[in-house]
């Protein structure tokens, strides 16, 4: 600071206690007393002729540094300089107060004062003497020769908490009481509201719409209840302030969990502590996946957030494999766990995994007892943790603790999502960069590069967590590896890590049928040789790299061996349909040979004693009944004829017999207006079988 060279004046009276020239600042004095930023300072004096916001300096060059005269500057700046760098040797009270040192007090009454002093909190001291040099700087700037109101002011400006009616009180408690008693007298003796100022009935309303889950700002449910009480009769009820205040005494956990929900509350609980040392080397991998918060652009032009898939050792925390793909998916999941088993050649005893639809999909996880995601069926397909007797141990949703993996992802998107300007897109939206844009997205090759190196880095630091004793995770894998005997998975076991499996019926042809999401309707033929049963359910696993290789065949966990594709053929291609049928007939054929070699050296069945050989007899129908012709015979046919004096002679031989009356007349002895009867009634019959539009349009053009 300037040293004090000469007498100076505020607002035009002499300041006590200055003596000598007057005070000029540097531009740093000015800038620690006001705050603001040398360079805004320095620019007002240089390019504005000294003048600010509210003001003007005067000022002075010395050198090429400029200094302030300290007049110029606001007057509660003033009096902060005043008060920090040139306080009175003896503070001179007020007459009023001066005069109160010589009053005679019983000093007993403030003994037991000062004994209730002596047992009141820490803080209550603490905040008394705080009041006192509050009320020391407002003597002080009095007897400056501030007034009463720029004292007020000056003081406002330095402490936030004080007004004008709060340091009236407390001179009103000090007034004609002894200056050394004043601490005494200045510790608060508020005890606070009693509680039960507040209605119960209110408390409760208040309480009850106050703790919701929708967080309700206090104010607002204050106001409600004041409308409450006034309809309920609650009486006049305390303040805001009061309800407000008795909100903290209520306990936290209960707080939490009534404006946050339960969730909230059970991530402010303790977690489950685990000692990572009574986990065996290889006994639990555990995987998840997660979308990096950086914009990349893939080789066909399309750009979005890649989604990574890591495996790792739980005991040791290496990481074992890592996948880059679009989207999350199953094949993702399987090709990183089958880099893991590569890698380490060793299958684990159980797996950690997430939840989510890519990891609980059949093919990796059928078969398991339970999962989150997908109901467990009797007849689903058997998948590959469960063929390779991997017991999977499922994440509690939305439950972060629940897996040890969430720390690496943090520690993995520090080294490399962050690393990558203008493509970092932030954890979400809110705290997405102004600089994030999609055109500046980085090639896919360049994140996996980075992914990489972050790995490398995670794998061979030291580290801190519980059970790791300072090493690296490459260190301690190294170590463990040692006295570790590996359970190797099959080339089998290998190849049928495929992420598509189908619990298919084998079809009366001979083959399985079903559909390939992005390939259409496959069919694969087992051999005969495999034997399998038609109408029987078998798991198909196609290769999703190429569907038109052969599909492996299980019957549960046991393998059976490979189907072939069967292709289509062209529509008119009558050599296809030839090699087919052919193909059929030297089935037929082949089978033939087979059942006459097994028939061949069957002996004959024998006659069983007792049995019948011949057939019985059928029963004989009693009371048959002729049915007469639908038409009369025709005269060629006939044999016997009629004559005209009613004998009746036989055509064949000649023969007549007896005369008798005939009982029908012969068929052409029937008159006209006979024919003519029946041809009306034909005709009636005809119309009555007519539909009614058309019989009434036929009676309409007989009416015409």
């Amino acid at each position: 600071m300037s040293k004090l060279t000469s007498s100076k004046t505020l607002n035009g009276k002499t300041i006590a206690g200055f003596s000598g020239d007057d005070v000029w600042l540097t531009i740093t004095d000015v800038s620690n007393l006001t705050g603001l930023n040398p360079a805004t300072i320095r620019e007002a004096c240089s390019e504005r002729n000294g003048s600010y916001r509210g003001g003007r300096y005067t000022y002075r060059k010395v050198g090429k540094r400029y200094e302030i005269l300290i007049t110029s500057l606001p007057e509660p700046i003033q009096a902060k300089y005043w008060l920090e760098h040139h306080k009175p040797q003896r503070l001179d009270l007020p007459v009023v107060y001066e005069n109160q040192q010589n009053l005679p007090f019983d000093h007993e009454t403030y003994e037991v004062l000062a004994d209730s002093y002596n047992r009141k909190a820490a803080s209550t001291k603490t905040e008394a003497q705080r009041r006192l040099l509050i009320l020391d700087e407002y003597f002080q700037l009095l007897q400056a020769g501030f007034k009463q109101k720029s004292a007020l002011n000056i003081l406002g400006e330095r402490y936030r908490d004080l007004s004008r009616t709060t340091l009236y009180r407390w001179l009103k408690k000090i007034d004609k009481h002894p200056r050394h008693y004043w601490v005494i007298l200045l510790a608060t003796d508020h005890q606070g509201r009693s509680k039960t100022e507040i209605p119960e009935s209110a408390w409760n309303f208040f309480m009850g719409n106050w703790l919701s889950e929708n967080k309700p700002d206090a104010s607002v449910i204050y106001k409600e209840t004041i409308k409450a009480a006034k309809a309920q009769n609650w009486g006049v009820l305390p303040s805001y302030k009061t309800f407000l205040r008795r909100t903290k005494d209520l306990p936290e956990n209960l707080r939490i969990l009534g404006r946050d929900g339960p969730t909230a509350l059970k991530q402010k609980l303790p977690h489950q502590w685990r000692d990572y040392t009574t986990l065996g080397f290889h006994q639990l991998w555990e995987s998840d996946g997660r979308k990096a918060d950086v914009s990349c652009r893939w080789p066909d032009g399309t750009i979005g957030r890649p989604f990574v898939v890591i495996w790792r050792e739980v005991r040791t925390r290496v990481v074992l494999s890592a996948r880059i793909y679009h989207f999350a998916n199953g094949e993702i999941v399987m090709e990183s766990f089958e880099s893991a088993l590569r890698r380490t050649n060793t299958i684990p005893t159980g797996a950690i995994i997430d939840n989510g639809r890519e990891f609980a999909n059949k093919a990796f996880t059928g078969g398991q007892k339970n999962r989150y995601r997908f109901m467990v069926k009797e007849n689903e397909p058997i998948g590959a943790l469960t063929r390779l007797g991997v017991k999977v141990h499922w994440t509690t949703p939305y439950h972060g603790a629940a897996k040890p993996i969430e720390s690496f992802w943090g520690k993995l998107a520090r080294n490399v999502d962050c690393l990558f300007p203008k493509a970092y897109t932030g954890r979400n939206t809110v705290e997405r960069p102004e600089n994030w844009d999609q055109k500046h997205a980085i090639p896919i090759d360049q994140f996996a590069a980075r992914l990489l190196q972050g790995i490398h880095e995670f794998n061979n630091t030291p580290h801190g967590g519980q059970g790791m004793f300072g090493k690296t995770p490459r260190e301690l894998y190294a170590e463990l590896s040692k006295e570790y005997t590996p359970n190797k998975p099959t080339k089998l076991q290998l190849t049928a890590m495929r992420p598509y499996a189908f619990r298919v019926k084998l079809r009366s042809q001979y083959f399985f049928e079903f559909k390939l999401k992005g390939f259409g309707k496959v069919r694969y033929e087992p051999p005969e040789e495999l034997k399998l049963t038609r109408g029987y359910e078998y798991d198909v696993l196609p290769d999703n790299a190429d569907p038109t290789a052969t599909a492996l065949v299980f019957d549960g966990e046991r393998y059976l061996g490979e189907a072939s594709y069967q292709y289509h053929t062209a529509f008119d291609d009558p050599d296809a349909g030839g090699e087919i049928l052919k193909k059929r007939a030297n089935t037929v054929k082949q089978n033939r040979k087979q059942l006459k070699t097994i028939k061949g050296g069957l002996p004959i069945l024998p006659v069983l004693p007792g049995e019948q050989t011949i057939l019985p007899p059928l029963p004989q129908a009693e009371n048959i009944i002729k049915l007469p012709l639908e038409t009369p015979p025709s005269r060629e046919n006939n044999i016997l004829e009629v004559q005209e004096d009613g004998s009746i002679k036989n055509t064949r031989t000649g023969e007549i017999t007896a005369k008798s009356e005939p009982k029908f007349k012969p068929f052409s002895a029937a008159s006209d207006s006979t024919e003519k009867e029946i041809e009306q009634l034909r005709l009636e019959q005809q119309k009555k079988n007519l539909p009614d539009w058309m019989r009434q349009n036929q009676e309409k053009g007989e009416k015409i």
